[in-house]
This record gives C-alpha cells, sequence and structure tokens, in this order.
C-alpha cells in the first residue's frame, strides 16, 4: 500500500501547491465557522489556495482549489446538492473529492482516472475550522485549546492581516519587554521598561510565561528561583499553544485570544478574540464591541514596528537575545525542532520515492 504524501517539503516542490515551511502533524485553526458556507470560499492558507464548502448537513470540507481539469479556480463553482461544481465546465465533485459527473461525456459516460481533487482532513471546534497539515492517519489528536476556555465564556472577534511571516507574529506577542516602548500611550504607559523574569516553562506542546513589567527605581527584580515558586501558585501571565494560539490572562473574568493563521510566507491572519462572563446579550455585544476596538488599535501599534523585522521568518535570524527574551527563545527552540522532525520525514520519503537530487546522508 501506498503511503500518503507528506505536505512539508524538502528541496522540491511538489505540484499542487507553492512551498512553505511550518510544522507538520499538527492541526490549524485556518477560519472562524460562521466564514464557511454553502457558497465556495476561496482562500489561501499555509502558502496554498483552497476552497472551503458545507454539505447539506452542515459539514465542512476543504480542497485544493483547482480544477485538475484545466485548472480553474473550483471557488469560482456552486455547490449543487453535496457536489462542488466546476465553474468552467460543470464537473462535480464529491466531499471525498471524486469527480461524479462530467456533462460534455453524460450521465452514462466513463469518467478517466485521476480526475479527484485534493482534500484535507478538518474539525470544527471552539468556533474555528481546523485544518490537519501533515500525513493522514487512523486517528487524530484533539486541536489544541486553552482549558480554561471550555465553558462559561463568551467572546468577541477582531479579524486583521499583516504582511509579516507567522513566526514575527507570534514572537511578537511573547516578547513581554517592548510595552514601555512600542504601547507607552495605552498598556505600557507608566513606564515600567524593567522586566521581572520571565520566568518560562517550555515543551513541544507550548510556552507559558509569568512575569511582571516594572518601573527601574534601582531595586532587584526576583530571581529565577523565587519566580518559579510564585508561578506554582499562579497562572501564567501568557500562554501559547503549538501551531499557532496564544491567551493573555487579563483576570480571571477576561483573556485575551489570538490564533495566527499563516496565509503565506509573507502575510498572517489574526483571529483575535476577547473572553468575557457577561451574561446579558446587549452588555456583552457593546463590551466586545469596545474591547475590539482597544485591541485593534493597540495592535496596531505593534504593526508599525514588527513589519520592520528583517529577515521576515525569524527562524532564519542570528539576533542577540537577552534574559527578558525567554519567551521568544523558547518558541525558537522548540519551533526548529519541530521543524526538524519535518526535514527527517520529508528525507526519508525522498529517499524511498527516490526523489532526484535527494541522497542518503551516508552518500
Amino acid at each position: 500500500m501506498n503511503r500518503p504524501k507528506t505536505i512539508v517539503h524538502f528541496d522540491y516542490q511538489l505540484r499542487d501547491g507553492p512551498k512553505m515551511r511550518v510544522p507538520e502533524n499538527h492541526w490549524y485553526p485556518v477560519l472562524e465557522s460562521c466564514e464557511a458556507g454553502r457558497k465556495p470560499l476561496g482562500v489561501e492558507r499555509l502558502g496554498r489556495r483552497l476552497v472551503f464548502w458545507r454539505t447539506a448537513e452542515g459539514h465542512p470540507h476543504a480542497h485544493l482549489d483547482r480544477c485538475p481539469h484545466l485548472g480553474a479556480a473550483l471557488s469560482g463553482g456552486r455547490i449543487c446538492g453535496d457536489r462542488l461544481t466546476c465553474p468552467f465546465h460543470g464537473f462535480e465533485f464529491d466531499a471525498d473529492g471524486k469527480c461524479r459527473h462530467i456533462p460534455a461525456i453524460g450521465h452514462e459516460g466513463k469518467i478517466p482516472d485521476g480526475i479527484v481533487l485534493r482534500g484535507f482532513p478538518l474539525k470544527e471546534a471552539h468556533g474555528f475550522i481546523w485544518l490537519w497539515w501533515g500525513e493522514s492517519r487512523e486517528i487524530y489528536p484533539e486541536v489544541p485549546y486553552f482549558p480554561q476556555l471550555e465553558t462559561g465564556w463568551r467572546f468577541g472577534t477582531v479579524v486583521v492581516e499583516w504582511p509579516v511571516h507567522y513566526t514575527r507574529a507570534i514572537e511578537n506577542q511573547l516578547d513581554v519587554a517592548h510595552l514601555a516602548f512600542v504601547h507607552r500611550t495605552t498598556i505600557g504607559a507608566g513606564g515600567c521598561s524593567l522586566v521581572e523574569g520571565p520566568y518560562v516553562e517550555a515543551d513541544q506542546q507550548g510556552i507559558k510565561v509569568w512575569v511582571t513589567n516594572m518601573r527601574d527605581e534601582g531595586r532587584n527584580p526576583r530571581s529565577q528561583s523565587e519566580l518559579a515558586a510564585f508561578a506554582a501558585d499562579n497562572e501564567p501571565a501568557l500562554s501559547f499553544l503549538f501551531p499557532g494560539i496564544w491567551l493573555l490572562n487579563i483576570s480571571s473574568r477576561l483573556k485575551n485570544f489570538i490564533a495566527f493563521v499563516p496565509i503565506n510566507g509573507q502575510k498572517t491572519r489574526y483571529y483575535l478574540r476577547v473572553y468575557h462572563r457577561i451574561s446579558n446579550p446587549l452588555i456583552a455585544k457593546a463590551f466586545e464591541a469596545l474591547m475590539g476596538l482597544s485591541n485593534r488599535f493597540i495592535l496596531s501599534q505593534d504593526r508599525r514596528v514588527v513589519v520592520t523585522q528583517t529577515p521576515l521568518d525569524s527562524s532564519a535570524a542570528q539576533d542577540i537575545l537577552i534574559g527578558a527574551d525567554r519567551a521568544v527563545s523558547q518558541f525558537r527552540r522548540y519551533h526548529a525542532r519541530l521543524l526538524k522532525q519535518n526535514d527527517s520525514v520529508v528525507l526519508q520519503e525522498a529517499i524511498m520515492n527516490k526523489i532526484p537530487g535527494v541522497s542518503c546522508p551516508e552518500d
């Protein structure tokens, strides 16, 4: 039996889209649930043009946004029953990507082999559609999410796109030393430039950060051992789960959340949510709108600086980090491990499939 093709790339390019170097075998939030409906939606995610649509029962599906006949964008078509129909010649594809009808050859005509859409496994959870980026498998893991957000919350969402690589977008939200400078008129007002810590715990699932910013009045911040003792009894200020969701613990009744969605190597989409416990619907909507405006403005302050960072992909950077960058350092460390795992898998597949130009390291 042929092994399923991986989506990550080595030094060659698959025929079905441009390569983008991201951790594989993860669930990526790619859309909010409300964005996918009975009309085909064409979007770029993880460097590929994809089409999303729902069957009559509401189940979401995703395929490459390209008809295998002559390459037309399927997102320009329509949904007939439970079939995605190409706008060019009317080819009809079912939810599994199989071509079920070609009008030019009639209902009794034999459909040629190979007219199949490349599809991607999806899950719908927490108000998002999640796409599995990796090898097909019998059993998939659960989508990554913060357990403290599971029940009892309402949320409002702000959506923005930045012309930055997803690594820079994520690191900006793990950077605890920029507040007094980038946000000096908002959340950084007060000149609290001295960083106590941060104390950081990290592994391949994610990163937790405990930190306090204070004015520099000549006293020494707490040591790492003192901060570790504090962390044992307190929730982290910041949390991050790979491949790209982030949580800011403002209070027990208020949290900020971001899903970082890689569009391509030069653009990232943010789904920024404010989670709260206001039960009155009218007050909740007003609060969400107000917080949305505030969060959008604060993000715009970050954007002015982050778009100037070079290189675009921090994985290729040779930056000189300091103690206040512990969270950023840990992100880079574990992100690099995940990318290295990708390369190992793809190298072995390249060797097995005898891809030209790829050989065993021993050769």
